[in-house]
């Protein structure tokens, strides 16, 4: 495999590998936040917490997946002649998934921080 090719499943892993540590890091705070303040939150913004933690939740995992596929394309089967790619779908799609439902938990918890404020 060529240096180029290398260097972009290497920014792929780096790049979802990012999205998860900060995906957790949300998780933990935000959590560990409203564990410490819980009676005093607002039911409405009870629930957008929930929404917010589950895409994060779903974030993660779609980030391990795509881990995953990064890994079973630089070792593919015996029988695969094909030169491996971070363009397959089997990276292409848990990826994209995973920084939308990021974006999507971030959006909440930007409407979040409005509201509270």
């Amino acid at each position: 495999m060529d240096e180029k090719r290398k260097a972009a499943f290497d920014f792929a892993r780096d790049s979802t590998k990012q999205l998860l540590t900060l995906a957790t890091g949300i998780l933990t705070v935000t959590i560990s936040l409203t564990a410490a303040g819980g009676s005093v939150i607002p039911d409405d913004i009870r629930g957008m917490l929930g929404w917010m933690w589950g895409l994060y939740l779903v974030s993660m995992v779609f980030g391990s997946w795509t881990l995953l596929a990064l890994t079973g394309t630089l070792e593919p089967l015996a029988s695969s002649t094909d030169e491996p790619s971070i363009r397959g779908r089997n990276i292409t799609l848990p990826s994209i998934l995973q920084v939308m439902t990021f974006l999507g938990a971030t959006l909440v918890a930007v409407i979040v921080g409005i509201r509270i404020i």
